[in-house]
């Protein structure tokens, strides 16, 4: 077998199960009822931003929920949640609505770093590079909403490589959180370009630990990021 041929199935391989890994996050949602029947959910192109992911895979997952019956997309309409008749009653959703950002941040410097090994034993060097492409992308915005969107999608790019349902899971709940007015007044208040290539130069450091495949290195770099960054908008040393 060629390179070529076996780079090409590589490719489409990841392709594929990162639309699975997108499809069962959005399917999480309908099941436990973050999405509900008729509302409507995110375009591809917001998706593809907030995931990290490319618009085939978004379209990919979109189209596998469409056959499960759990979404219907028509032209125009954007895409709407079904119903799902005799469903029965599920759990509540993984969610911490009323953490304060303190308490998120307080998380987030005991969860993430534990992330690195995860990613250096399971990543492919396609998602390294995915990791590395985020760093890159948030080099190129400005203003403070676009910064944290490309902040939430470099995070979410590190839980994605564990190719762990539930770290996604997790990390998800933590994304949420971060969607609430209490973090975003706290992070428009307290970041400005200054401060946002600071986080960038602690982004791509994570990253190179990562391509280098140093756990240690990388969790160390995560844990210090985190730390600085809680510092920066709490006011709380590590």
């Amino acid at each position: 077998m060629s390179l070529l041929v076996a780079s090409g199935r590589s490719s489409r391989d990841l392709a594929r199960r990162r639309a699975s890994e997108l499809q069962a996050l959005l399917e999480q949602d309908i099941d436990q009822g973050r999405l509900r029947p008729g509302e409507k959910i995110a375009t591809e192109r917001e998706l593809a931003s907030r995931f990290g992911a490319s618009r085939s895979v978004v379209r990919n997952a979109l189209s596998q929920l469409h056959k499960a019956g759990k979404i219907d997309r028509k032209v125009g309409h954007g895409t709407i949640v079904l119903a799902q008749p005799g469903q029965p009653p599920t759990p509540q959703p993984l969610s911490l609505p009323d953490a304060s950002p303190r308490e998120l941040m307080e998380f987030r410097v005991a969860f993430e770093p534990s992330l690195a090994e995860a990613i250096v034993l399971n990543a492919t060097e396609r998602e390294i590079h995915a990791i590395l492409e985020c760093v890159d992308k948030g080099n190129q915005v400005d203003g403070w909403e676009q910064w944290e969107q490309c902040d939430r999608a470099f995070h979410l790019s590190l839980a994605l490589a564990t190719h762990n349902r539930l770290t996604l899971a997790v990390y998800q709940a933590v994304n949420g959180i971060r969607q609430q007015l209490p973090w975003l007044r706290i992070k428009k208040g307290h970041t400005d370009l200054r401060r946002w290539r600071a986080y960038q130069d602690q982004h791509l450091l994570i990253a190179k630990r990562l391509a280098e495949r140093d756990a240690a290195g990388a969790a160390e770099a995560i844990r210090d990021h985190l730390n600085r960054a809680r510092v920066q908008m709490l006011g709380t040393d590590a």
